[in-house]
């Protein structure tokens, strides 16, 4: 893959990152090969929500890598606690923002919260004064509730949600609008262009209604076919919301060579749909480009997630981090897996 564009001489920021089954090595190599695609900013998103209670460590961990990095710490499930305050303690460790993965279809169904559940109500009124930065995964593409739409590798992957088993996707985005109504000063990103871009008219008037809604274009390779079926309409958007959308990309930690140069497909496909006005080959598929000015593709990648998160990012509270770990290693309610005590015993130990 050729060499990340650069956004009007200054680096791209990857605004979404995963380290998904892995530990403190995946975190080094993920970090690595970011830096290998060009991106001096990345931004690790914590997916403790799934259920892997090291995920806020290695959030750690990935900031003590490189003074360049964010990171967005995540929530646990394992005993009730004050989700509010424990923004404030993720905040005074040195973390930038809040990550929800919560209600991606398969975690809403284990965790029976929705996006505006009364006990994210703390949550919430702590994000919106401390004016810390929220990107939440809501939904998935409207084809996976339908067995006649949905692509194979998507229902092999366990993704059908059309068995009644599952909320719907219009009850998802209309609780998620729920949420946006009625904390209307939260600084919130929607992930995946909240899985609407194949609604146009209703993307609009949701960015319309709620001014303080961005969206990030981390692939879904679908939105990008859905882009490519009316590429004028959709640049229109683009420049009509440009202070508003931002750049991400889902890298992950990779299992193979495969994984790695999907990867890659994914990267390059974002870059030039957003600076070529070109037709290009993505796999079998094709993707028109739009072409955007520069001053726009600078904005989306970079100056926007600056102005969400900060022009800089916080730096780790090696004493505060060291607390927190200490407490998830002393406390027998987190139930800690032999694999999550050791992730998170390293980044204690690098904190003290």
């Amino acid at each position: 893959m050729a060499k990340q564009r650069q956004a009007d001489g200054r680096d791209w920021i990857d605004g979404h990152v995963h380290v998904m089954g892995g530990g403190i090595k995946e975190t080094e190599e993920l970090a690595e090969k970011q830096r290998q695609l060009g991106y001096t900013q990345s931004v690790f998103l914590s997916l403790e929500g799934m259920g892997d209670a090291a995920q806020n460590a290695l959030a750690i961990y990935f900031k003590l890598l490189s003074p360049a990095h964010y990171a967005f710490g995540g929530l646990h499930y394992r005993f009730p606690y004050d989700f509010g305050k424990e923004a404030e303690r993720l905040k005074r460790i040195g973390l930038d923002g809040i990550k929800m993965i919560e209600n991606k279809p398969t975690e809403r169904k284990k965790l029976g919260y929705a996006q505006n559940d009364a006990r994210y109500q703390s949550l919430y009124r702590t994000l919106s004064e401390l004016q810390m930065p929220l990107l939440a995964h809501v939904n998935d593409p409207v084809e996976f509730w339908h067995g006649d739409k949905i692509p194979e590798w998507a229902a092999a992957s366990g993704y059908f949600y059309g068995d009644d088993s599952f909320p719907s996707y219009e009850q998802l985005l209309s609780e998620t609008l729920a949420m946006l109504e009625a904390y209307p000063k939260m600084k919130v990103c929607i992930a995946h262009f909240m899985f609407l871009a194949d609604d146009y008219a209703r993307l609009c008037r949701i960015m319309d209604r709620f001014p303080n809604l961005r969206l990030d274009i981390t692939a879904g390779t679908e939105m990008y076919f859905s882009f490519t079926k009316n590429p004028a309409l959709w640049r229109e958007f683009f420049l009509k919301y440009q202070g508003r959308i931002q750049y991400g990309t889902d890298n992950v930690n990779v299992n193979s060579e495969e994984e790695a140069y999907n990867m890659a497909v994914v990267n390059q496909m974002e870059q030039d749909f957003l600076c070529s006005a070109q037709r290009f080959d993505v796999w079998d598929k094709q993707v028109q480009g739009i072409g955007l000015p520069k001053e726009t593709v600078r904005k989306i990648a970079v100056d926007n997630f600056h102005d969400f998160a900060s022009p800089a990012p916080a730096k780790i509270n090696r004493k505060e981090a060291a607390v927190y770990l200490y407490e998830r290693l002393s406390n027998p309610a987190y139930r800690l897996s032999a694999k999550e005590r050791d992730i998170i015993w390293e980044v204690y130990s690098n904190c003290v």
